[in-house]
């Protein structure tokens, strides 16, 4: 064969190779967010969105709000474009953990990058106690592919209400991880109640548990984790949030829990 013909055939399968798609290439960030939630709280699934929350309004004092995040690739880049937010008043980004919630990191500089590796994250707002004005921030998600940590979830926001876990009865399935973050929409200071436990058992509670996590001092702190059948303590949410997190292994399931909050 020609040298000539050689080199050119060389190069137009290196060429032809370079070009087509490469299998588990990582992700890029949008170019600019795909949704736009302007809601106080709510669930959040895109590789990027814009949270635009009374921007140019006002918000009522001692206000709090929650956003669960589960976007489709590993890593988060959280952005605060505009705000109007005191200095009492703040945005936490919360990593959401296998075995339960990671530190929070406050959100407070405009054009500050707040870059986390978690599959789901939540944001939380909390108001002082005086009136504020509204804010804009905005997350890219980039990175690998992933799959949601969280099976299931619900954002609870009523002054009071009441919950069934699993909502049809039965058996709970293996490997869950299931999130209720309460921030009632009106200010207060919900009291938690568990009614019913019937979780599988364990010394520590190494296999499944509950864990309960009161918001204090600007991150979510565990205050309690039980299993079996043990009904804990009330626990008030002096701060006016909260979350109830429950995790199920890959064996022994039970019937749930009862919990009710006002």
């Amino acid at each position: 064969m020609n040298p000539t013909v050689s080199i050119v055939l060389v190069a137009f399968f290196f060429a032809v190779a370079t070009a087509a798609p490469q299998p588990n290439q990582e992700r890029p960030e949008d170019p600019e967010p795909v949704v736009t939630v302007t809601t106080c709280g709510g669930s959040v699934n895109a590789s990027s969105t814009s949270i635009e929350f009374q921007l140019g309004g006002s918000i009522r004092a001692d206000m709090r709000c929650i956003w669960l995040v589960q976007a489709p690739y590993f890593s988060q880049r959280f952005t605060l474009v505009a705000s109007g937010l005191q200095e009492t008043d703040g945005l936490f980004i919360t990593p959401v953990l296998w075995d339960g919630l990671g530190t929070s990191q406050k959100l407070s500089t405009l054009r500050q990058n707040l870059t986390l590796t978690s599959k789901s994250v939540l944001i939380t707002l909390i108001v002082g106690h005086a009136p504020t004005l509204g804010f804009k921030m905005v997350y890219y998600a980039s990175g690998s592919s992933v799959f949601p940590n969280i099976t299931s979830h619900a954002i609870l926001t009523t002054s009071k209400g009441n919950l069934t876990y699993p909502s049809n009865g039965g058996l709970y399935r293996i490997n869950q991880r299931v999130l209720f973050p309460i921030a009632p929409s009106v200010p207060g200071q919900p009291t938690l109640r568990f009614t019913r436990v019937d979780i599988e058992p364990g010394s520590s509670c190494q296999f499944d548990w509950t864990r309960i996590y009161n918001w204090f001092d600007g991150d979510y702190r565990q205050v309690a984790i039980f299993c079996g059948g043990t009904i804990p303590t009330s626990v008030t949410f002096q701060d006016g949030a909260g979350v109830v997190f429950f995790y199920s292994d890959s064996s022994v399931t039970g019937t749930g829990f009862d919990f009710q909050y006002e």
